[in-house]
C-alpha cells in the first residue's frame, strides 16, 4: 500500500503481476496482439508517469506519481506501449494516443520538481523552464526554426532585472541614463557605461 501525499489515505496500486496482464489485454484490444512482450515495474524515484525503454523491452512506472493519480495507470501503461513503436511525441504518436484514449502529457503535481533549484524564462513568450544545473538553454516553444539569440533562456533573477533595463529604454528612445542602452531598431546596444 502506498500513501497518497495529498491526503493520509491508503492507495492501492497493482503489483506488476496485475500490469502484465493488463498489458496483454490492451495489447490484444488496441494493437492486435503485436507489440512484443515486456518486463514491467515500479519506480519508487522517478517522478514522471512512466518511462519506455524499448530496446531492452522494458516498461517503468512511477510510484510517486501515481500515489497523486491511481486512476491514470492505465492511461501511462497504454501510453508507453505507444512508445514500443513510436518513440517520440510527433503527430503519429499523438494520432495513435487519440485513437486508443491515452494522454500524451503526464498532469503536474507538486513534487514533479523536487530538485529544481533554477528557474529559466524565455525572454519572449515568458514560460518558465525548471532546471537542476545551469546552462546556455533555448525555448523549445520559440525556437523552432532554429538557434534564435531572442529565445535564449535567462534565469529569473536576471530575467526580472533585464525587463525592468527594456522597460526604462523602451520610456528613453534615445538612451537610457540608469543602463547605458541605447536602443537602435529592436535591438539594445551597450554603450560602455554602465551607470
Amino acid at each position: 500500500m502506498q500513501t497518497d501525499l495529498f491526503s493520509s489515505r491508503p492507495v492501492a496500486l497493482p503489483d506488476p503481476r496485475e500490469l502484465v496482464r493488463r498489458y496483454e489485454e490492451f495489447n490484444r484490444l488496441y494493437f492486435d496482439n503485436l507489440l512484443p512482450g515486456v518486463t514491467i515495474r515500479w519506480s519508487d524515484r522517478m517522478r514522471i508517469a512512466g518511462t519506455c525503454d524499448s530496446h531492452r523491452r522494458i516498461i517503468t512506472l512511477s510510484r510517486p506519481y501515481h500515489s497523486h493519480f491511481p486512476d491514470d495507470v492505465d492511461d501511462t501503461l497504454k501510453h508507453e506501449m505507444i512508445h514500443l513503436r513510436r518513440p517520440r511525441h510527433d503527430a503519429s504518436f499523438r494520432r495513435e494516443a487519440a485513437r486508443i484514449g491515452a494522454s500524451v502529457h503526464c498532469r503536474d503535481y507538486p513534487d514533479l520538481h523536487p530538485r529544481a533549484r533554477f528557474i529559466y524564462i524565455c525572454p519572449t513568450c515568458n514560460a518558465e523552464f525548471p532546471r537542476v544545473k545551469r546552462g546556455h538553454l533555448y525555448c523549445g516553444r520559440c525556437a523552432r526554426q532554429g538557434y534564435n539569440l531572442r529565445c535564449k533562456l535567462i534565469l529569473r533573477s536576471r530575467a526580472a532585472h533585464e525587463r525592468a533595463v527594456r522597460t526604462l529604454a523602451a520610456k528613453s528612445p534615445t538612451r537610457s541614463r540608469a543602463t547605458g542602452l541605447r536602443r537602435r531598431g529592436n535591438e539594445n546596444e551597450f554603450s560602455g557605461r554602465l551607470f
